[in-house]
């Protein structure tokens, strides 16, 4: 009898309701993100700023002076793993799966030294007006909150293990800048600006 059970339970498709994903941009929290070339701000080191500063140090009456180290990378990433599992038995599973996704910007913004950040009702900018300054391409642009939903049949097969998880591609920009007026050097530092450009959710199955 515990047999027939076990075989039942094995064969049953389970269903999974999923809440929201928040899937954003803050890529400090991400599983992992790979840059094609060049390094990110955070990694940005004390000889990096030396070097970088030397085109921005020359004093202007008023304005913004910008450097742009990498401009448009492409970057890979994976946000979170949202669902793993690994059937250890003899008989495959079937699965359903729901998932709520809630996109809520496609851009992040990041700044170092004396840069500020300012929140509007639109979404971060940097102070200052520094973003007119970087006269990024027009696909810079801050985006509506978007809700998506997914329905999936997958079938977990024996020794296998299936893993569901967000992935995305992206560009990132990002330099120095310093700020002057009456030629008096009032900020200075770091910028970073990322943005999405393709966001989705993969599933992979893998033998182990």
């Amino acid at each position: 009898m515990k047999k027939i059970v076990f075989f039942i339970l094995l064969n049953l498709s389970i269903c999974f309701i999923g809440v929201d994903v928040f899937a954003n941009t803050s890529y400090h929290s991400f599983e992992s993100l790979i840059i094609n070339e060049g390094k990110l701000l955070e990694n940005y080191t004390s000889d990096d700023y030396k070097t970088y500063y030397k085109h921005v140090d020359k004093r202007k009456f008023s304005g913004w002076n910008v450097y742009k180290v990498h401009q448009n990378v492409k970057v890979t990433y994976v946000t979170e793993t949202i669902f793993s599992y690994y059937n250890d038995g003899y008989t495959a599973i079937d699965y359903s799966f729901k998932l709520d996704r809630k996109t809520n910007t496609k851009i992040s913004l990041s700044a170092t030294g004396s840069i500020g950040l300012k929140i509007a009702k639109d979404g971060k900018g940097f102070k200052n007006n520094l973003d007119s300054s970087l006269k990024l391409s027009a696909e810079y642009t801050k985006a509506t909150e978007e809700k998506e939903t997914y329905e999936m049949k997958f079938k977990v097969d024996p020794g296998t293990q299936v893993d569901l998880y967000i992935y995305g591609e992206g560009k990132i920009t990002n330099g120095v800048a310093a700020r002057y007026l009456f030629w008096i050097r009032l900020d200075r530092g770091g910028f970073e600006v990322f943005m999405i450009t393709t966001q989705y959710q993969r599933l992979e199955k893998k033998r182990i």
